[in-house]
């Protein structure tokens, strides 16, 4: 009797036990409902906002314009205000920075023959002082002086007195710290910008290589077309003859590291330390071929 009432009692506890799990599980459920529903309603959206949502979500993002006015975006800036400024353009040469570029700095930008270096205060110092009109004359007319020569207008013949006063002009602000960037040598003129009119009266052209007559076009011109410096005039075949005797080797060593003779000088390339070896080559090749 006594263990079928032991065994009634611990029926009678674990139904109880079993029921008091199941109550708190059911508890915990309905918690978890009642806080998911408050969640949903916190973050539900209403179906008529949800479609109009959806409709603005799905419309184009523009329109074809077949009207032909200029059209911009809302919140966006004017296309004339939101362009960045186009750049400035660049300055212009002045006449006598354009002419200083083609013939003078042959010479005054290393001091060749004589003449003063563009920017050098002392070597103007005592010319400036002659006054303006003496300079002009000089550069236009030409000047042989103790320290060396100024051929007329540089040996550019065909430059109007104009342009060589306005390089005379150029030159002085430089030294006075109006033009100073003239004192950089310049880049290599263009052959159709340097070509002086005198050379239409050389003799015909019997070699045609363009890289020579590209570089005495844009350098040699300025003392072989008048015969400057005592250099040897392009195409006169009896002053060219002695200088032709000695070989090409000779020319070429002359022209590239410079030479000083009886006659003149020969400034190291021309003045022009910027053209190649091989540059100097073409231009001596192109002046023996046509003065022999």
């Amino acid at each position: 009797m006594s263990s079928e009432h032991d065994n009634a009692r611990q029926d009678a506890i674990f139904v109880r036990n079993f029921a008091a799990v199941l109550a708190g599980l059911t508890v915990i459920f309905v918690i978890i409902v009642i806080l998911a529903r408050v969640v949903y309603d916190k973050f539900s959206v209403p179906p008529d906002s949800y479609a109009a949502g959806m409709e603005e979500r799905l419309a184009p993002v523009g329109q074809v314009n077949s009207s032909g006015e200029a059209v911009t975006l809302a919140g966006s800036a004017p296309a004339a205000e939101a362009a960045a400024p186009a750049a400035a353009p660049a300055a212009a040469a002045s006449p006598g920075e354009a002419t200083y570029n083609k013939v003078c700095f042959a010479c005054h930008a290393q001091g060749i023959a004589g003449a003063p270096k563009t920017g050098d205060a002392a070597a103007w110092e005592a010319r400036i002082a002659q006054g303006n009109d003496t300079l002009y004359k000089h550069a236009i007319e030409g000047f042989t002086g103790q320290a060396g020569m100024m051929p007329p207008k540089g040996g550019a013949v065909d430059l109007s007195d104009d342009d060589v006063k306005a390089a005379v002009d150029f030159m002085v602000k430089a030294v006075q710290g109006g033009g100073a960037a003239a004192a950089a040598t310049p880049a290599p003129v263009a052959a159709t910008e340097a070509v002086p009119p005198a050379e239409a009266a050389a003799p015909a052209v019997a070699d045609n290589s363009a890289k020579g007559k590209e570089v005495y076009d844009a350098v040699c011109f300025a003392c072989h077309t008048p015969g400057a410096a005592g250099a040897p005039k392009f195409g006169d075949a009896a002053a060219w003859a002695p200088r032709i005797a000695k070989g090409v080797e000779v020319l070429y060593d002359h022209s590239i590291n410079g030479f000083m003779g009886e006659a003149g000088l020969m400034p190291p390339k021309g003045g022009r330390p910027d053209f190649s070896d091989e540059d100097i080559k073409a231009a001596v090749d192109y002046m023996t071929a046509n003065s022999k």
